[in-house]
């Protein structure tokens, strides 16, 4: 009757296999109808195929584990090199310049050569103006008041303490918890819309019941009337009979009112339009098989839980925590390279140069007033929380298990009663109709033993529906899947 699985590997087969089974469905179903159309019959596994495609709760985690595989991507690619790329322009409000007016007075042995050089024509007459003191200029500009730059940097991380390898493990650990926080949210979306489908189809029972006994009671006052024409009763036996007709009707009517409720509850559930009228395919049937054994079942919530393998994911991550904290007691050692393009160049000419560069840095917080040992006893008081969680968790899911086995079994037992109720009352309201027909019975016999065949058959219909949802319930506490 179960199925349980490798739930890790599983996760994206079990999404495949839900938007198959919808899409089938979308092929063979037609679209949702409008509030005043036809309603949509759905049967229990069309119903959680929509839930599984449009349920908000699926879709938050699933983006949440979107997430958690985006800071895997960071965490893998913090070991490799970063390439950055920059550029800037200055526009400076004047050519910078050396002051040499004084220059000329300071140092007049040196105008001597540089005369001869211009002389020869190996020297640029301008350039000895600002050297002669009071005779000429007083500057000498160097480069251009446009500055150009442009470069690229490489940094590649070489030692770092074991903190890529603690922040990479960590990002894994919350993956792969991700993966089970979205498994498990697939079982409670199934949980839940079984038990918005099967409310809808208890309704529906519910109001059968009804129906028939308005039916039965149609009948009873028919034969009452004939034998009131005959002078057989007295009138106040079928006053008495309508009465308890009017009770039946309005029974009924919330019955009838019970199924709207129950079929809007399903079309919320699923994510469908508000509106739609959706009608239940799927009978209250009694299972074939049974639940298997509470030992079973106890190892299989301990091994495929998806809730409780995420737990023990997030207990590893909380450990690479620990390690990242670690690492700040390591250098950090990085390795750069740049290449530039800058203008004016070295010569103060206005043209490009290129230049590279190659740093190796190490660098290692030496004293921090304890910052580091906080840090790292933080990260432990955080892992033992995460340890004593996960203590916590695997007995809260064994009591859950336990619960849901123990409602199993009493939902068992109590079809058993309700189906010896329902054959007894009817045998009781066909001895007690035809003693009445004879004269032995009273309509007050009659009438109680209608009432006691309608509660024994809402008796009925309630323990098939709570045996459904114990069925269900115990799925989600082993954490499996029906079949």
């Amino acid at each position: 009757m179960r199925q349980a699985g490798e739930y890790p590997r599983r996760a994206s087969a079990i999404r495949s296999a839900g938007i198959m089974v919808l899409g089938v469905w979308l092929a063979l179903v037609p679209a949702p109808p409008a509030r005043s159309g036809e309603p949509l019959r759905l049967t229990l596994e069309d119903a959680i195929a929509v839930a599984l495609e449009r349920g908000h709760e699926l879709g938050m985690a699933e983006a949440a584990e979107e997430g958690a595989r985006a800071r895997v991507g960071q965490s893998r690619s913090a070991f490799l090199p970063a390439v950055s790329a920059s550029a800037s322009y200055t526009k400076l409000d004047e050519v910078p310049y050396m002051d040499v007016s004084q220059f000329g007075s300071m140092f007049p042995p040196l105008m001597v050569p540089s005369e001869y050089l211009v002389e020869q024509g190996y020297l640029d007459p301008s350039t000895l103006e600002g050297l002669a003191g009071d005779r000429g200029a007083d500057k000498i500009y160097m480069g251009d008041d446009d500055i150009y730059s442009v470069g690229l940097t490489v940094t590649q991380p070489i030692f770092m303490g074991g903190a890529l390898l603690s922040a990479k493990g960590a990002a894994a650990h919350g993956l792969r918890a991700a993966e089970y926080n979205t498994l498990r949210t697939e079982h409670e979306t199934r949980y839940n819309v079984t038990q918005a489908y099967v409310m809808l189809v208890q309704t529906n029972a519910a109001l059968g019941v009804m129906d028939d006994a308005v039916a039965q009671m149609q009948g009873h006052i028919k034969d009452l009337e004939v034998m009131y024409e005959e002078g057989m009763l007295l009138e106040r036996d079928i006053m008495q009979a309508r009465v308890e007709m009017s009770a039946i009707e309005l029974d009924r009517n919330s019955a009838r009112h019970g199924v709207r409720l129950a079929g809007a509850a399903l079309a919320f559930r699923i994510g469908l339009e508000p509106g739609t009228q959706v009608e239940a395919i799927d009978t209250l049937d009694r299972p074939l098989a049974a639940s298997g054994e509470l030992s079973e079942l106890l190892m299989t919530a301990m091994n495929e839980r998806p809730d409780l393998m995420a737990m023990m994911e997030s207990v590893g991550a909380a450990d690479n925590l620990v390690g990242l904290a670690r690492s700040e007691f390591f250098p950090q050692i990085v390795a750069m390279g740049s290449y530039n393009w800058d203008r004016p160049d070295r010569a103060y000419q206005p043209e490009f140069y290129d230049h590279w560069s190659v740093t190796i840095a190490a660098q290692m917080n030496v004293f921090d007033w304890g910052g580091r040992w906080n840090r790292v006893r933080e990260a432990n008081s955080t892992r033992l929380q995460a340890e004593r969680g996960l203590e916590l968790m695997e007995s809260a899911v064994c009591l859950e298990v336990e619960q849901s086995w123990q409602s199993y079994d009493e939902a068992l037992e109590a079809i058993d009663i309700a189906e010896r109720g329902i054959e007894q009352a009817r045998e009781s309201f066909r001895v007690t109709r035809e003693s009445f027909q004879s004269g032995i019975a009273s309509n007050s016999d009659v009438l109680d033993a209608s009432t006691a065949l309608r509660t024994a058959e809402m008796n009925g219909v309630a323990a098939l529906a709570r045996l459904r949802l114990a069925e269900a319930g115990l799925d989600l506490a082993a954490g499996v899947v029906s079949e």
